[in-house]
């Protein structure tokens, strides 16, 4: 088990996030940033550079950054849980976490089993300790979350606390621009 995992980025880096401005990263092509679940599991999120890398679904995907000491994404991983039992999320929507930022001194360290305890039931991506992964993302704050469409072009970013019909409405609002 690790809790930080080595990240590779292909591709241009996104520009940080700013809510209080157009995205301008929204349209751009995600990087592909590689990378190992806590037990070793190769993960690949973003724009693949080669058909051989091309995502196995193709369907959109909701990338969200995790900090295991963050107050608002303990509150907000149940809320996710909760649509996907209800059946309120998308169809065809895969979802895939990283955790990053993570604090051995913080709560809930380590976060290999903080996910766990929270029934998060989706794939999990470690971020290294230069938090490479959610700087390559243009991540500002946690929960940071990214929705892309099939081929890995980012449709939207959102940064900070959602109530689950906020999470609903960004879902929606960034499907309908893909």
């Amino acid at each position: 088990i690790q809790e930080n995992g080595p990240i590779t980025v292909e591709g241009e880096v996104l520009d940080p996030f700013e809510s209080s401005i157009e995205d301008l990263a929204v349209g751009k092509a995600a990087p592909l940033v590689s990378g190992e679940s806590f037990d070793g599991t190769p993960i690949s999120i973003g724009t693949p550079v080669a058909e051989a890398a091309a995502p196995a679904s193709g369907n959109s995907t909701l990338v969200v950054f995790l900090a295991h000491w963050c107050p608002h994404c303990n509150d907000e991983i149940p809320e996710l849980i909760e649509l996907d039992e209800s059946g309120a999320l998308p169809d065809g929507l895969d979802i895939v976490g990283v955790s990053t930022a993570v604090d051995p001194a913080a709560d809930n360290y380590p976060p290999s089993e903080w996910i766990v305890e929270k029934g998060w039931p989706w794939p999990t991506m470690a971020d290294d300790e230069n938090l490479t992964a959610i700087k390559a993302y243009g991540g500002t704050s946690f929960p940071f979350a990214v929705v892309l469409d099939g081929d890995g072009t980012v449709l939207a970013r959102r940064a900070g606390s959602a109530t689950a019909e906020d999470t609903i409405a960004f879902l929606d609002a960034a499907l309908a621009n893909g």
